[in-house]
């Protein structure tokens, strides 16, 4: 999941690619739809990291209150 997230991160810079695409309408729409497609599947991905984190944080404090009650 984590090496999804540094490809897009790599991806050439959007504000560069929108004024090279100012020359041709066309083509700046679509690369504008395609930038909110992207957008949406950086959401996607960044929730799923903030609940697998917070999943793993959770088993870990459990794990705690489990040593916890041994002692």
């Amino acid at each position: 999941m984590h090496d999804n997230i540094h490809d897009m991160i790599r991806q050439e810079p959007v504000l560069a690619t929108l004024r090279r695409d100012r020359k041709k309408p066309g083509t700046r729409q679509s690369r504008i739809s395609q930038f909110h497609e992207k957008a949406e599947e950086l959401r996607a991905v960044a929730e799923d990291v903030i609940l697998s984190e917070t999943k793993q944080m959770l088993w870990r404090l459990a794990d705690n209150y489990e040593r916890m009650a041994r002692h």
